[in-house]
């Protein structure tokens, strides 16, 4: 399937992959992509739920307020961790497609000429590019299967920092697919990306504050 190609060529030559996946692919093909990048991760999530439960680490050296806000987080987590994956799927699909209409809106409001079609197609791809951790991730998993806890915590210190070199690189391909769908200046692009990903970060940031606070009201109840 050419998905993974048009994968590669965003890894290795971001710059004219993004103008022929622009020119040449569908609006499908930005769905699809943006589908696997989605319910892949997912998939792996839920293999790594069938590990057993790892109470956080280093409790006595935190806060008492905070420890127990941590442990009964981690024990919330634990509980729905076959649902959560789910969940994870649908809030990630509304955020993709919320970044794509904002992005939209403000590249036109910029003096763009693009349409929504073609920049949704392009948000697809760049959130295909996701799925190159997705190696590591199933790593993860099955680290957490077999209840290594001493070499999951150092591998997952490993996965994170990769989640946020990949954040940044998509965040700069959807920057120039903007620039060049669009016919902007890069720093009208920029200005067009960073104020709905800013927004969805925040949006991530209040939904996990909001579901750690609903934890521990449910342990207390």
């Amino acid at each position: 399937m050419f998905l993974w190609a048009d994968l590669v060529e965003l890894v290795r030559r971001p710059f004219s992959a993004l103008r022929v996946i622009d020119a040449r692919r569908r609006l499908t093909d930005g769905l699809v992509a943006l589908a696997l990048s989605i319910t892949l991760p997912a998939a792996v999530a839920e293999l790594a739920a069938l590990g057993p439960y790892r109470p956080p680490a280093n409790l006595g050296s935190l806060p008492s307020l905070t420890a127990q806000g941590a442990d009964l987080y981690a024990r919330w987590v634990y509980i729905h961790r076959f649902v959560l994956p789910v969940y994870g799927v649908a809030i990630s699909l509304v955020l993709w497609l919320a970044a794509a209409g904002l992005i939209h809106l403000l590249a036109r409001a910029l003096g763009g000429r693009g349409d929504f079609a073609g920049i949704l197609k392009l948000v697809g791809y760049a959130a295909l590019v996701g799925l190159v951790g997705l190696p590591l991730g199933l790593v993860d998993a099955l680290l957490k299967l077999q209840g290594a806890a001493r070499a999951e915590a150092s591998f997952g210190q490993l996965v994170g920092l990769v989640a946020v070199a990949i954040f940044l690189w998509q965040n700069a391909l959807l920057v120039l697919a903007t620039r060049d769908h669009y016919a902007i200046s890069t720093e009208r692009a920029i200005a067009a990306v960073v104020g709905p990903i800013g927004v969805i970060i925040v949006v991530a940031l209040a939904l996990i504050v909001l579901a750690i606070i609903l934890a521990i009201i449910a342990q207390r109840t």
